[in-house]
């Protein structure tokens, strides 16, 4: 009996002991989608992201001991003061950044522009941009604006990628010039038009450690700060850090329920 006991309890220590090692590192990997919580927009990816963080501040109460000289607390109030985050974004969309630039985002298919007229100073090297990105796959043809009269490349104005620049010695002069070219498909960002959006945040992870088993997390509710740079020219691939503010979500209720985020690992 004392030999049966002693397996059994050995049995129900070994399992306990497999259950304490059980290997739960973690190296995440996924996509982060957002939602326009006032929108009829479902959750949408963000794209190629390098980071996603959650960070707790702590507002603690301490009441000290002063009744003996070691010191020490007779009590402590711990909550959460506030809870935030932020993502590195690497495909730089206008829907990516939008968020974060409080920004209208507006996608135009390719066409035809004729005769844009653009205004002109005569200048040499003066640039005049045109309204939209031309498709440089297409011909795009330039004449006064006053006579309508050809205008010569080279002669003229030399080309770049949003525009042309003048030449001095050329023929194009104070009445400006007319622009007709093909408009290549693209988004168009304005930026600072519209308050601040509140979105839920879904993060359809895997944990690369355990053998890529599912892993989500929902903030229910994240409110974006604007953002505080954007990198327009270097040598290295161009990056965005997104901060964010976890807010309560008052409508997720039920015990043990939380207002704030939801995490699910598989095991």
């Amino acid at each position: 009996m004392g030999h049966l006991l002693g397996t059994d309890h050995q049995k129900r220590n070994g399992k306990e002991l497999n259950m304490a090692k059980q290997d739960r590192s973690y190296i995440g990997k996924g996509t982060i989608y957002l939602k326009a919580l006032k929108a009829g927009i479902g959750l949408m990816p963000v794209g190629n992201c390098s980071a996603l963080e959650i960070s707790f501040e702590e507002d603690k109460k301490e009441q000290k001991d002063y009744t003996s000289v070691g010191g020490g607390n007779v009590n402590v109030v711990s909550r959460i003061d506030s809870v935030t985050g932020s993502m590195t974004a690497l495909d730089l969309s206008a829907d990516t950044m939008a968020p974060a630039l409080r920004a209208a985002v507006k996608n135009e298919a390719s066409g035809q522009v004729t005769d844009e007229v653009i205004t002109a100073t005569g200048n040499d090297g003066e640039l005049l941009p045109f309204a939209y990105a031309p498709d440089h796959t297409q011909a795009i043809t330039v004449k006064n604006a006053a006579d309508d009269s050809g205008l010569t490349e080279g002669d003229d104005y030399t080309l770049t990628a949003n525009g042309l620049l003048v030449v001095g010695a050329g023929a194009i002069t104070a009445s400006g010039v007319k622009v007709s070219y093909t408009k290549a498909p693209q988004e168009i960002l304005e930026a600072m038009v519209s308050a601040g959006e509140e979105f839920c945040l879904f993060f359809d992870g895997m944990n690369e450690a355990q053998s890529g088993n599912p892993v989500s997390v929902t903030l229910h509710k994240v409110k974006f700060s604007p953002l505080q740079g954007l990198q327009l020219i270097g040598d290295e691939f161009a990056e965005v850090s997104m901060e964010f503010e976890v807010l309560r979500d008052s409508t997720k209720t039920g015990t043990g329920i939380s207002q704030f985020m939801k995490v699910i690992q598989a095991l």
